[in-house]
Protein backbone atom coordinates (compact mmCIF):
# COMPACT_ATOMS: atom_id res chain seq x y z
CA UNK A 1 0.00 0.00 0.00
CA UNK A 2 2.67 2.28 0.58
CA UNK A 3 3.79 1.87 -2.64
CA UNK A 4 1.17 1.93 -4.62
CA UNK A 5 0.72 5.12 -3.05
CA UNK A 6 3.72 5.69 -3.72
CA UNK A 7 3.71 5.27 -7.73
CA UNK A 8 0.71 6.93 -7.85
CA UNK A 9 1.87 9.59 -5.75
CA UNK A 10 4.73 9.49 -8.34
CA UNK A 11 2.89 9.82 -11.60
CA UNK A 12 1.38 12.69 -10.63
CA UNK A 13 4.66 14.16 -9.63
CA UNK A 14 5.94 13.62 -13.50
CA UNK A 15 2.88 14.85 -15.01
CA UNK A 16 2.79 18.03 -13.35
CA UNK A 17 6.85 18.05 -13.40
CA UNK A 18 6.54 18.56 -17.55
CA UNK A 19 3.83 21.06 -17.24
CA UNK A 20 5.71 23.12 -15.05
CA UNK A 21 9.61 22.65 -16.93
CA UNK A 22 7.50 24.17 -20.49
CA UNK A 23 6.03 26.85 -18.84
CA UNK A 24 9.38 27.67 -17.53
CA UNK A 25 11.32 27.75 -20.66
CA UNK A 26 8.54 29.40 -22.39
CA UNK A 27 7.90 32.03 -19.94
CA UNK A 28 12.12 32.64 -19.65
CA UNK A 29 12.65 32.83 -23.30
CA UNK A 30 9.75 35.37 -23.73
CA UNK A 31 12.02 37.30 -21.00
CA UNK A 32 14.87 36.66 -22.65
CA UNK A 33 13.93 37.70 -25.76
CA UNK A 34 12.59 41.18 -24.44
CA UNK A 35 15.72 41.76 -22.29
CA UNK A 36 17.94 40.95 -25.35
CA UNK A 37 16.05 42.98 -28.19
CA UNK A 38 15.41 46.21 -25.22
CA UNK A 39 19.49 46.52 -24.57
CA UNK A 40 19.90 46.01 -28.33
CA UNK A 41 18.05 48.84 -29.05
CA UNK A 42 19.39 50.83 -25.82
CA UNK A 43 23.10 50.12 -28.20
CA UNK A 44 22.38 50.72 -31.14
CA UNK A 45 20.51 54.42 -30.47
CA UNK A 46 24.25 55.40 -28.00
CA UNK A 47 26.67 54.26 -31.10
CA UNK A 48 24.10 56.43 -33.65
CA UNK A 49 24.04 59.01 -31.36
CA UNK A 50 27.60 59.35 -30.85
CA UNK A 51 28.43 59.21 -34.37
CA UNK A 52 25.91 61.83 -35.31
CA UNK A 53 27.79 63.98 -32.99
CA UNK A 54 31.57 63.15 -33.49
CA UNK A 55 33.15 65.67 -36.21
CA UNK A 56 34.75 64.18 -39.06
CA UNK A 57 38.42 63.63 -38.23
CA UNK A 58 39.54 65.30 -41.56
CA UNK A 59 37.32 68.37 -40.61
CA UNK A 60 38.96 69.07 -37.31
CA UNK A 61 42.46 68.65 -38.99
CA UNK A 62 41.74 71.02 -41.29
CA UNK A 63 40.39 73.54 -38.83
CA UNK A 64 43.46 72.98 -36.50
CA UNK A 65 46.07 73.85 -39.80
CA UNK A 66 44.36 77.12 -39.88
CA UNK A 67 43.06 76.68 -43.92
CA UNK A 68 39.85 78.32 -44.81
CA UNK A 69 37.65 79.37 -47.32
CA UNK A 70 37.90 82.56 -49.23
CA UNK A 71 33.92 82.62 -49.04
CA UNK A 72 34.00 82.74 -45.45
CA UNK A 73 33.56 86.06 -43.48
CA UNK A 74 36.01 87.29 -40.89
CA UNK A 75 33.07 87.09 -38.58
CA UNK A 76 32.65 83.22 -38.72
CA UNK A 77 36.48 82.84 -38.26
CA UNK A 78 37.36 81.35 -35.15
CA UNK A 79 39.12 84.56 -33.57
CA UNK A 80 42.59 83.42 -32.54
CA UNK A 81 43.34 82.84 -36.33
CA UNK A 82 42.03 86.55 -37.00
CA UNK A 83 44.16 87.83 -34.27
CA UNK A 84 47.11 85.63 -35.76
CA UNK A 85 46.98 86.60 -39.20
CA UNK A 86 46.56 90.55 -38.24
CA UNK A 87 49.45 90.36 -36.08
CA UNK A 88 51.69 88.34 -38.91
CA UNK A 89 50.67 90.56 -41.87
CA UNK A 90 52.07 93.74 -39.61
CA UNK A 91 54.96 92.34 -37.95
CA UNK A 92 57.33 92.46 -40.74
CA UNK A 93 56.98 96.05 -41.26
CA UNK A 94 57.47 96.87 -37.32
CA UNK A 95 61.85 97.93 -36.98
CA UNK A 96 63.87 98.71 -33.45
CA UNK A 97 65.10 102.32 -33.59
CA UNK A 98 68.99 102.75 -31.44
CA UNK A 99 69.58 106.43 -30.67
CA UNK A 100 73.21 107.45 -30.42
CA UNK A 101 74.95 110.48 -28.76
CA UNK A 102 78.06 111.65 -27.03
CA UNK A 103 77.63 110.37 -23.46
CA UNK A 104 81.22 112.19 -21.55
CA UNK A 105 82.66 110.16 -18.36
CA UNK A 106 83.90 112.74 -15.33
CA UNK A 107 86.59 113.61 -16.53
CA UNK A 108 85.28 115.36 -19.52
CA UNK A 109 85.85 112.70 -22.27
CA UNK A 110 82.70 111.95 -24.73
CA UNK A 111 82.08 108.38 -26.64
CA UNK A 112 79.35 107.78 -28.82
CA UNK A 113 77.01 105.90 -27.06
CA UNK A 114 73.31 104.07 -27.64
CA UNK A 115 71.41 105.70 -25.30
CA UNK A 116 68.15 104.63 -25.91
CA UNK A 117 65.65 102.40 -28.09
CA UNK A 118 62.17 102.63 -29.59
CA UNK A 119 59.96 101.34 -31.92
CA UNK A 120 58.70 102.29 -35.68
CA UNK A 121 56.73 100.90 -38.21
CA UNK A 122 57.49 101.21 -42.20
CA UNK A 123 54.54 103.26 -43.71
CA UNK A 124 56.09 103.33 -47.42
CA UNK A 125 58.06 100.60 -49.10
CA UNK A 126 60.61 103.36 -50.08
CA UNK A 127 61.86 102.88 -46.61
CA UNK A 128 59.47 105.71 -44.85
CA UNK A 129 59.81 105.07 -40.94
CA UNK A 130 57.26 106.85 -38.39
CA UNK A 131 57.93 107.08 -35.21
CA UNK A 132 57.93 108.92 -31.89
CA UNK A 133 59.46 112.51 -31.78
CA UNK A 134 60.74 111.53 -27.96
CA UNK A 135 62.40 108.35 -29.67
CA UNK A 136 64.49 110.45 -31.82
CA UNK A 137 64.95 113.43 -30.02
CA UNK A 138 68.71 114.64 -29.36
CA UNK A 139 70.05 112.21 -31.65
CA UNK A 140 73.45 112.66 -33.55
CA UNK A 141 73.15 109.34 -35.35
CA UNK A 142 70.02 106.46 -35.41
CA UNK A 143 70.09 103.02 -36.51
CA UNK A 144 67.22 101.27 -37.58
CA UNK A 145 66.96 97.56 -37.51
CA UNK A 146 64.56 94.99 -39.15
CA UNK A 147 63.61 92.25 -37.79
CA UNK A 148 65.90 89.86 -39.80
CA UNK A 149 68.51 91.92 -37.82
CA UNK A 150 69.65 94.07 -40.77
CA UNK A 151 70.71 97.46 -39.42
CA UNK A 152 70.43 100.53 -41.75
CA UNK A 153 71.35 104.48 -41.17
CA UNK A 154 68.31 106.81 -40.79
CA UNK A 155 67.71 110.57 -41.62
CA UNK A 156 65.16 112.38 -40.42
CA UNK A 157 62.77 113.78 -42.81
CA UNK A 158 61.00 115.71 -40.33
CA UNK A 159 59.40 116.03 -36.76
CA UNK A 160 56.80 117.15 -34.64
CA UNK A 161 57.26 117.69 -31.02
CA UNK A 162 53.45 118.76 -30.31
CA UNK A 163 51.85 115.80 -31.33
CA UNK A 164 55.48 113.69 -30.53
CA UNK A 165 55.53 112.28 -33.90
CA UNK A 166 59.04 111.79 -36.26
CA UNK A 167 59.40 110.40 -40.03
CA UNK A 168 62.66 108.73 -40.70
CA UNK A 169 63.83 107.61 -44.00
CA UNK A 170 66.43 104.42 -44.59
CA UNK A 171 68.16 103.67 -47.95
CA UNK A 172 66.52 100.41 -48.75
CA UNK A 173 63.58 99.76 -51.33
CA UNK A 174 60.90 97.29 -51.46
CA UNK A 175 60.24 96.81 -48.05
CA UNK A 176 56.86 95.69 -46.51
CA UNK A 177 54.81 98.11 -45.61
CA UNK A 178 52.11 98.81 -42.76
CA UNK A 179 48.58 100.54 -44.29
CA UNK A 180 47.13 103.34 -41.96
CA UNK A 181 43.17 102.73 -41.15
CA UNK A 182 40.39 105.49 -40.18
CA UNK A 183 41.12 105.77 -36.47
CA UNK A 184 37.37 107.74 -36.54
CA UNK A 185 35.76 104.40 -36.67
CA UNK A 186 37.17 102.85 -33.36
CA UNK A 187 34.87 101.79 -30.94
CA UNK A 188 35.38 100.97 -27.27
CA UNK A 189 35.70 96.71 -27.00
CA UNK A 190 36.63 96.28 -30.18
CA UNK A 191 40.51 94.11 -30.40
CA UNK A 192 43.66 95.85 -30.35
CA UNK A 193 46.90 94.25 -31.19
CA UNK A 194 50.28 96.34 -29.81
CA UNK A 195 53.69 95.06 -31.42
CA UNK A 196 57.03 96.75 -31.10
CA UNK A 197 60.38 96.40 -28.85
CA UNK A 198 59.81 96.95 -25.12
CA UNK A 199 62.90 96.52 -23.28
CA UNK A 200 65.36 96.80 -26.50
CA UNK A 201 65.99 95.11 -29.23
CA UNK A 202 66.58 91.76 -27.13
CA UNK A 203 62.57 91.30 -27.36
CA UNK A 204 61.88 92.61 -30.50
CA UNK A 205 58.75 92.41 -32.34
CA UNK A 206 56.82 91.44 -29.15
CA UNK A 207 52.81 91.12 -29.51
CA UNK A 208 50.84 91.99 -26.69
CA UNK A 209 46.78 91.70 -27.02
CA UNK A 210 43.82 93.69 -25.40
CA UNK A 211 40.60 96.23 -26.26
CA UNK A 212 40.48 99.56 -26.90
CA UNK A 213 39.53 101.22 -23.96
CA UNK A 214 38.93 104.88 -25.00
CA UNK A 215 39.00 106.01 -28.61
CA UNK A 216 38.85 109.66 -27.93
CA UNK A 217 40.71 110.35 -24.40
CA UNK A 218 42.10 113.32 -23.49
CA UNK A 219 45.05 113.55 -21.08
CA UNK A 220 47.45 116.32 -20.27
CA UNK A 221 51.11 115.55 -20.55
CA UNK A 222 53.86 117.68 -19.64
CA UNK A 223 51.19 120.55 -20.10
CA UNK A 224 50.00 120.02 -23.41
CA UNK A 225 46.96 118.35 -23.90
CA UNK A 226 47.11 115.30 -26.68
CA UNK A 227 44.10 113.31 -27.65
CA UNK A 228 44.82 109.30 -27.49
CA UNK A 229 43.37 105.71 -27.88
CA UNK A 230 43.56 104.41 -24.73
CA UNK A 231 44.12 100.58 -24.97
CA UNK A 232 44.53 98.02 -22.18
CA UNK A 233 47.54 96.01 -24.59
CA UNK A 234 50.76 96.07 -23.18
CA UNK A 235 52.73 98.89 -23.76
CA UNK A 236 55.95 98.79 -22.10
CA UNK A 237 59.70 101.10 -22.14
CA UNK A 238 60.86 100.76 -25.48
CA UNK A 239 57.55 100.13 -27.60
CA UNK A 240 56.85 103.64 -28.20
CA UNK A 241 56.35 104.45 -31.95
CA UNK A 242 55.43 100.73 -32.85
CA UNK A 243 51.84 100.18 -34.14
CA UNK A 244 48.36 99.68 -32.56
CA UNK A 245 46.78 97.26 -34.98
CA UNK A 246 43.33 96.37 -35.29
CA UNK A 247 42.22 92.72 -35.96
CA UNK A 248 42.24 93.28 -39.69
CA UNK A 249 45.87 94.13 -39.78
CA UNK A 250 45.56 97.74 -40.24
CA UNK A 251 47.63 100.50 -38.13
CA UNK A 252 44.83 102.22 -35.94
CA UNK A 253 47.22 104.16 -33.71
CA UNK A 254 51.40 104.64 -33.01
CA UNK A 255 51.70 103.60 -29.29
CA UNK A 256 53.13 106.06 -27.17
CA UNK A 257 52.80 106.64 -23.75
CA UNK A 258 51.65 104.68 -20.44
CA UNK A 259 50.77 105.56 -17.02
CA UNK A 260 53.20 104.14 -15.42
CA UNK A 261 52.02 104.70 -11.01
CA UNK A 262 52.46 102.10 -8.87
CA UNK A 263 49.31 99.57 -8.93
CA UNK A 264 48.45 101.11 -12.23
CA UNK A 265 47.91 98.43 -15.36
CA UNK A 266 46.75 98.02 -18.35
CA UNK A 267 46.46 102.13 -19.50
CA UNK A 268 48.47 102.22 -22.49
CA UNK A 269 47.91 105.81 -24.94
CA UNK A 270 48.95 105.54 -28.74
CA UNK A 271 48.12 108.48 -31.31
CA UNK A 272 45.04 107.86 -33.24
CA UNK A 273 46.13 106.82 -37.02
CA UNK A 274 44.33 109.76 -38.52
CA UNK A 275 46.44 112.55 -36.97
CA UNK A 276 49.31 110.36 -37.56
CA UNK A 277 48.17 110.18 -41.49
CA UNK A 278 47.55 113.99 -41.51
CA UNK A 279 51.15 114.92 -39.38
CA UNK A 280 53.19 112.46 -41.21
CA UNK A 281 51.98 113.50 -44.94
CA UNK A 282 53.27 117.31 -44.24
CA UNK A 283 56.26 116.05 -42.18
CA UNK A 284 57.61 114.08 -45.78
CA UNK A 285 56.38 117.20 -47.95
CA UNK A 286 57.45 120.20 -45.98
CA UNK A 287 59.71 118.58 -43.33
CA UNK A 288 57.27 119.88 -40.00
CA UNK A 289 54.21 121.21 -39.31
CA UNK A 290 52.64 124.68 -39.62
CA UNK A 291 50.99 125.29 -36.81
CA UNK A 292 48.99 129.11 -35.85
CA UNK A 293 50.86 131.23 -33.35
CA UNK A 294 49.62 133.62 -31.12
CA UNK A 295 53.03 134.58 -29.26
CA UNK A 296 52.33 134.79 -25.90
CA UNK A 297 54.02 132.09 -22.63
CA UNK A 298 51.50 130.98 -20.81
CA UNK A 299 51.08 128.97 -16.96
CA UNK A 300 47.77 128.40 -15.02
CA UNK A 301 46.79 130.41 -12.58
CA UNK A 302 47.24 129.05 -8.90
CA UNK A 303 45.64 130.60 -5.87
CA UNK A 304 49.31 132.00 -5.04
CA UNK A 305 49.22 133.56 -8.41
CA UNK A 306 45.93 135.26 -7.88
CA UNK A 307 46.96 136.34 -4.62
CA UNK A 308 50.87 137.39 -5.30
CA UNK A 309 49.06 139.49 -8.63
CA UNK A 310 45.91 140.50 -6.63
CA UNK A 311 43.69 138.96 -9.41
CA UNK A 312 39.97 138.50 -8.64
CA UNK A 313 39.69 135.50 -9.99
CA UNK A 314 40.31 131.61 -9.58
CA UNK A 315 40.38 130.38 -13.02
CA UNK A 316 41.89 131.02 -15.75
CA UNK A 317 45.25 131.61 -18.04
CA UNK A 318 48.19 133.76 -16.93
CA UNK A 319 49.90 135.46 -19.74
CA UNK A 320 53.59 135.91 -18.53
CA UNK A 321 55.43 136.73 -21.18
CA UNK A 322 54.78 138.32 -24.93
CA UNK A 323 57.23 137.22 -27.59
CA UNK A 324 58.56 140.25 -29.64
CA UNK A 325 56.84 140.71 -33.17
CA UNK A 326 54.00 138.33 -32.17
CA UNK A 327 50.62 138.71 -32.55
CA UNK A 328 50.09 139.12 -29.40
CA UNK A 329 52.18 141.89 -29.24
CA UNK A 330 50.46 143.67 -32.02
CA UNK A 331 47.56 143.28 -30.63
CA UNK A 332 48.42 144.98 -27.76
CA UNK A 333 48.38 142.01 -24.78
CA UNK A 334 50.44 142.60 -22.08
CA UNK A 335 52.25 140.50 -19.23
CA UNK A 336 49.50 139.41 -16.22
CA UNK A 337 46.66 139.91 -18.31
CA UNK A 338 44.39 136.88 -17.60
CA UNK A 339 42.54 135.06 -20.68
CA UNK A 340 39.56 133.61 -20.50
CA UNK A 341 38.03 133.08 -23.76
CA UNK A 342 38.95 132.52 -27.19
CA UNK A 343 35.88 133.53 -29.29
CA UNK A 344 33.72 133.48 -26.26
CA UNK A 345 34.32 129.89 -25.46
CA UNK A 346 35.82 129.58 -22.43
CA UNK A 347 39.18 129.03 -20.97
CA UNK A 348 40.01 127.43 -18.11
CA UNK A 349 43.73 126.12 -18.65
CA UNK A 350 47.00 126.50 -20.76
CA UNK A 351 46.92 123.42 -21.96
CA UNK A 352 43.42 123.91 -23.29
CA UNK A 353 44.19 127.46 -24.96
CA UNK A 354 47.12 125.67 -26.82
CA UNK A 355 44.78 123.10 -28.05
CA UNK A 356 41.90 125.85 -28.85
CA UNK A 357 44.64 127.80 -30.80
CA UNK A 358 45.51 124.68 -33.06
CA UNK A 359 42.03 124.54 -33.73
CA UNK A 360 41.93 127.82 -36.24
CA UNK A 361 44.72 128.33 -39.15
CA UNK A 362 47.51 130.65 -40.12
CA UNK A 363 46.22 133.90 -40.97
CA UNK A 364 42.84 133.48 -39.32
CA UNK A 365 41.26 136.44 -37.13
CA UNK A 366 39.95 135.58 -33.53
CA UNK A 367 38.83 137.72 -30.25
CA UNK A 368 40.63 137.27 -27.20
CA UNK A 369 38.81 138.16 -24.15
CA UNK A 370 41.46 138.74 -21.11
CA UNK A 371 41.02 140.36 -17.67
CA UNK A 372 43.59 143.37 -17.01
CA UNK A 373 43.58 144.59 -13.57
CA UNK A 374 39.44 143.27 -13.34
CA UNK A 375 38.37 145.15 -16.48
CA UNK A 376 37.44 142.78 -19.00
CA UNK A 377 38.80 143.69 -22.55
CA UNK A 378 38.26 141.73 -26.25
CA UNK A 379 41.08 142.09 -28.36
CA UNK A 380 41.34 141.13 -31.76
CA UNK A 381 44.99 138.99 -32.60
CA UNK A 382 45.32 137.73 -36.60
CA UNK A 383 47.12 134.24 -35.72
CA UNK A 384 50.77 133.70 -37.94
CA UNK A 385 52.92 131.09 -38.42
CA UNK A 386 54.54 129.65 -35.43
CA UNK A 387 58.20 130.57 -35.80
CA UNK A 388 60.50 126.84 -36.51
CA UNK A 389 63.12 127.03 -33.61
CA UNK A 390 59.52 127.52 -31.45
CA UNK A 391 58.22 124.16 -32.26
Amino acid sequence: MDYRHNDFGGRRRNTSFWKGLFLGIAVGSLLLAIFFFYFAGVIISQVNSSEAQAPPAVEENTANRGEESPDVPLEAREYYLAVVEAAESVTPSVVGISNYGMVYDFWGRGQEQERGTGSGVIIDSSGLIVTNYHVIEGAEELVVTKGSGEEYPAEIIGSDPPTDLAVLKIDEENLPAAELDDSDNLRPGEPAIAIGNPLGLDFQQTITQGVISASNRSITIQGQKFTFIQTDAAINEGNSGGPLVNIYGKVIGINTAKIGMPGVEGMGFAIPSNKVREVTTELIEEGRVSRPWMGVNITDISPMDAQRFELDIEEGVLVTEVVPNSPAQAAGMQPLDVIVAINDREIKEASELQHTIYEYSIGQNIEVTLLRESEEIVLPVTLDEMPENIN
